[in-house]
């Protein structure tokens, strides 16, 4: 017997997990691009960050969680 089969896995991130003084969280997001839209928009915000530095996308990426 398999399971999960046809279970898509969602993408979680917070800004927590990378040492940011911040709780803003992304969960169920349906894939990392989706993800990066949102966290996009989220760092322009409330962050005053227009282009997320490449470093910073690393870390992101190090601690993108899929559940």
């Amino acid at each position: 017997m398999v399971f999960g089969l046809g279970k898509k896995k969602k993408f979680e991130f917070s800004c927590s997990s990378i040492g940011m003084n911040c709780g803003f969280e992304v969960k169920g997001a349906s894939s990392e691009d989706e993800l990066f839209e949102i966290l996009k928009v989220h760092a322009k915000t409330s962050h005053n960050i227009s282009d997320i530095p490449e470093e910073t996308i690393n870390k992101i990426r190090k601690n993108i969680r899929k559940v």
